[in-house]
């Protein structure tokens, strides 16, 4: 736009065809951690992360276990960790547990520091708002057009009604307490009380002695909620527990889609007609938990060891990694679709409570999207919680 005057990160120059090699749209977790990769992996190349807000990463504290993640994708989360617990408790309303093994926080905060840090100043264009991206283009909000070779869109979700999506809701905060709390390990689910609305649980994790990250999960079929329902809850806890709060203004919100079925091919036609994606917007997330970090860190890596960026290239890399993920999630989808549409609200989360008194292999494998035929077969037997017909439907796509 002619007369415009120039944002901080941005140069006249990169709006010239051949001045970018790759164009990433999308500062949130996949989109950054594609830019850490594929600049640690070709510092020599020109790469662009585009991000409409201020802040990369938004507002968030994203945890994830140790097993989550392939060695391969470790070196390049180190940087971004906050946070990290040996082991953490699981409580059900039938027994509780503790798993020996590793979960780890990235705050977003944290996040945006690192990519600033580890990332050319060039390299970052936060505060640009995207209007239309190609394989090759990138229209940006106030008229100017980035041109890449390659462009990866990591913007967030697609046409989500496409896959039939139900949603895993939650609002956390982080408390600052005017005192010591009483919460000695991580506590990944607590869902020890009534569950006559529906799977919900509380996830606690000690940050300091005196600071407490405390989050409200709900599973639901639909993406509304009322923050203040949510937030009454975790204030109700900290009352009974007797936490005197003294500062509570960092927190989040929000909803990540659940899958319970659909059709790939139309949602990632309905994210951009030959564009490569990462992310949400390609359907990469466990379809039970929502969680996208380790399919992120996965994408990232096969980026950074791509010869070839070019538009098209990338576009039939990153669509057939995420086609062979989606049909090998087949047993997941179901998982989701049989505690959320064919359990009565009040028993959901025994098909929760069933799997987390497996084996902790098992539990990280379900966890990493990596079940095995023997896995799904002990799911789906004796007191596991699939049903039995239900390892056949997902056995083809193994």
């Amino acid at each position: 736009m002619a007369g415009a005057l120039p944002t901080p990160g941005y140069t006249p120059a990169m709006t010239h065809s051949g001045t970018c090699d790759l164009a990433i749209v999308g500062g949130g977790l996949a989109g950054g951690l594609i830019a850490l990769a594929a600049h640690r992996a070709h510092p020599e190349r020109r790469i662009l992360l585009i991000e409409a807000r201020p802040a990369l990463g938004g507002n968030h504290l994203w945890s994830f276990l140790d097993s989550d993640i392939d060695k391969a994708d470790r070196p390049i989360l180190e940087p971004l960790i906050s946070y990290g617990w040996r082991h953490f408790a699981i409580i059900f309303p039938a027994y509780q547990r503790t798993i020996d093994a590793g979960l780890y926080s990235i705050r977003s905060d944290r996040f945006d520091q690192a990519l600033r840090e580890l990332l050319p100043p060039e390299a970052i264009l936060s505060g640009r708002r995207a209007l239309a991206v190609s394989a090759t283009t990138v229209d940006l909000e106030d008229g100017q057009r980035i041109e890449a070779k390659g462009v990866i869109d990591a913007r967030g979700a697609a046409d989500l009604t496409v896959i039939e999506p139900a949603w895993r809701k939650f609002v956390g905060y982080e408390l600052q307490l005017g005192g010591p709390h009483s919460v000695r390990r991580a506590r990944l689910i607590e869902a020890g009380e009534a569950q006559d609305q529906g799977l919900a649980f509380l996830t606690l994790l000690p940050l300091e002695t005196d600071k407490l990250f405390v989050e409200d999960i709900r599973y639901d079929r639909a993406p509304e909620f009322e923050i203040g329902d949510y937030a009454r809850r975790i204030f109700n806890l900290a009352a009974r527990f007797g936490w005197r709060i003294t500062d509570s203004a960092r927190g989040h919100a929000g909803a990540l889609p659940i899958a319970m079925g659909g059709d790939f091919e139309a949602y990632w036609r309905s994210g951009g007609e030959g564009v490569a994606k990462a992310g949400i917007r390609a359907a990469l997330f466990h379809p039970v938990t929502g969680g996208s970090l380790a399919d992120s860190a996965r994408v990232a890596r096969l980026v950074a060891g791509a010869g070839d960026w070019s538009g098209a290239a990338l576009h039939a890399l990153l669509y057939a990694h995420a086609a062979r993920s989606w049909a090998r999630r087949d047993f997941y989808r179901r998982f989701a679709r049989q505690m959320l549409c064919e359990t009565p609200a009040g028993e959901q989360y025994k098909l929760f409570e069933a799997l987390y008194a497996r084996d902790p292999a098992l539990i990280a494998r379900f966890h990493g999207a990596r079940l095995t035929m023997v896995d799904r077969l002990g799911l789906s037997i004796g007191d596991g919680p699939m049903p039995w017909p239900s390892l056949w439907r997902s056995a083809e796509t193994i």
